[in-house]
């Protein structure tokens, strides 16, 4: 229900998005967008996934618990280079595989700053929510996360920019008992796309 909430407000309420707000100088206004968005899809795909792995220990070294960042792209452009007006999108799931004893809850974040800052966000859907450039969402043991999904539609003007996404990206907040315990990283690591021109991805322009 949360992630339909968030969809329908982002049908109805677009610009409250940060991928839509208004053009500032040095950005295209809406009827570039507008423009961008008549293209057809431009785009060369890439094979490129992070998927960030995580786990908690003891003093002693021991596992308590691990999780893994499930992450995707359809179609997927890290690795490859989408040209502007053209559209992915981003699939994400944190999954703990195995709670540390005593877990309460965790709250799974990744921050899409770089993406958006080359892509406006059409629409959101899926427990997580978008508060500025940080995605997240909670997971309570022993209930699973669902999949989020993030429309992305490549920002015209932004041609021969990079948009990455890292391991430092991510983070996770972990109450157990009445504190928080830290987790550790297992695979670190950044994944990428380049904004490219419709004429270097040899796609011809429906309108010239």
């Amino acid at each position: 229900m949360c992630g339909l909430g968030v969809l329908v407000a982002a049908m109805l309420l677009g610009t409250s998005l940060p991928g839509n707000a208004a053009a500032t100088p040095g950005q295209p206004g809406t009827a570039a967008r507008a423009t961008a968005a008549l293209e057809p899809e431009c785009i060369q795909p890439g094979n490129a996934r992070l998927d960030p792995r995580f786990y908690w220990r003891n003093v002693f070294g021991a596992r308590l618990g691990e999780g893994v960042i499930h992450e995707s792209s359809t179609p997927n452009p890290f690795g490859g280079r989408i040209a502007p007006g053209s559209t992915f999108t981003f699939r994400w799931r944190p999954d703990t595989t195995r709670n540390p004893l005593g877990a309460q809850y965790h709250v799974h974040r990744v921050n899409l700053a770089s993406i958006m800052a080359v892509a406006d966000v059409e629409w959101v859907t899926g427990p997580g929510s978008l508060s500025g450039t940080t995605l997240s969402a909670q997971e309570t043991p022993p209930a699973k996360l669902g999949e989020t999904q993030v429309r992305f539609r490549i920002r015209p003007g932004t041609e021969g920019r990079t948009a990455t996404l890292s391991s430092a990206d991510h983070s996770l907040t972990t109450r157990w008992l009445f504190t928080n315990i830290n987790n550790i990283w297992e695979n670190t690591g950044s994944i990428s796309f380049t904004v490219a021109s419709r004429a270097s991805l040899g796609c011809d322009s429906i309108l010239g």
